[in-house]
């Protein structure tokens, strides 16, 4: 099974190709795509040693030359120095304006090749081959690049739209548990803020999400690229609805930035703890009922996400040290957080008018 999902936005459209197993027609269906014969992979060294031979193969069998960068993709590395790296290896290999980039990775690949792509030359074209679940389902679509900064996740970027993302569900085979339930978050949280059927449609059917079943994987990366799509169409540049989709994410970022960005803490588990933490202010701000949160945590637990803040971390934090670093995220607008709370499944809202008393309140209970 193939499904294609067209993605519209004020400056671009492009499509969504989502299968099992091929990743190896990666030549075919970007042909298209390409404004010249030359293709630039960006990956890391171990999506090289297991699909950079097939893929490279796919090109060059429609008459497409193929030139690799491989970089180290870890969350540290995402910063204005690896942007110099690859900028300087394109420029260095006489890149020009028809020639293409390819990230093949998860999110760190995407975010940092798209931006790189967004300011080689002022603009040169970029197709995503998503290989995490998190990637699939969330970065690679929507046009979102940047890198991180000692301030602060995301603060150096642009929007810049790929040309495609091809999305094999057959490679979240090969990641370890721990690296599929990371992009679980970001798929429960379409059904959170605007779907409620897909959420009660994610609860039915949790064991074939732990059994990976491929045609149940298919359709989650379609339902939620779709429910992303219909955001990203009405506000392409985050100005008012598409920060919706930052349910979690302000105490997620906080999490990720307080860890120094270290693997105790990926991102996908930071944004689940924060999407808990949101949940449980809107309960405090009288929103919503106990019971949709704890239907979430036992949902959570059943598949194995983790939802709290790793005891090595909390020892070290306070709620000042917390508030701080959301202070710092890109959402703040006049000095004031700006959260994405809940009315019910299926209803979220942006805010910057709870109860500080009330995130306190979170916070503090998170970090006990």
């Amino acid at each position: 099974m193939i499904k294609t999902l067209k993605v519209t936005t004020p400056l671009k459209k492009y499509n969504i190709i989502i299968g099992n197993n091929i990743i190896a027609s990666s030549g075919k269906y970007s042909k298209k795509y390409l404004k010249s014969d030359r293709v630039f992979i960006v990956t890391n060294k171990l999506l090289k040693s297991l699909y950079l031979k097939k893929i490279k193969n796919s090109f060059v069998k429609h008459g497409i030359t193929v030139s690799e960068i491989i970089i180290n993709d870890s969350e540290s590395k995402k910063n204005l120095e690896s942007v110099k790296i690859l900028t300087s290896h394109l420029l260095k290999n006489k890149v020009d304006r028809n020639d293409t980039l390819i990230a093949l990775g998860g999110g760190v690949i995407g975010d940092l090749v798209g931006f790189v792509a967004s300011i080689t030359l002022r603009g040169i074209n970029f197709i995503q081959i998503p290989t995490t679940l998190l990637s699939q389902v969330d970065s690679s679509v929507g046009g979102k690049t940047g890198v991180n900064t000692p301030l602060g996740k995301n603060l150096i970027g642009s929007f810049y739209q790929p040309a495609l993302v091809i999305s094999d569900v057959g490679i979240l085979k090969s990641l370890n548990k721990r690296e599929v339930l990371s992009g679980y978050a970001e798929v429960i949280k379409y059904g959170i803020i605007m779907d409620k059927a897909f959420f009660n449609w994610l609860l039915k059917n949790d064991n074939h999400f732990l059994n990976q079943n491929a045609n149940y994987l298919i359709e989650i990366v379609y339902k939620s690229c779709k429910n992303k799509a219909k955001i990203v169409n009405q506000d392409e540049k985050e100005k008012n609805i598409r920060a919706l989709l930052n349910l979690g994410h302000t105490f997620g970022h906080a999490i990720e930035a307080l860890n120094n960005y270290k693997k105790t803490v990926v991102h996908g588990e930071a944004v689940a703890i924060g999407i808990i933490m949101a949940l449980e202010l809107s309960f405090l701000e009288g929103k919503i009922s106990k019971d949709i949160i704890n239907k979430i945590v036992s949902h959570f637990d059943k598949i194995g996400i983790k939802r709290k803040i790793p005891k090595q971390l909390k020892q070290h934090l306070n709620t000042s040290q917390f508030i701080e670093a959301m202070s710092s995220d890109k959402k703040v607008k006049n000095k004031k957080i700006n959260l994405i709370l809940c009315k019910s499944i299926g209803e979220a809202y942006i805010t910057d008018t709870f109860k500080h008393k009330n995130m306190k309140k979170v916070i503090k209970d998170f970090l006990n």
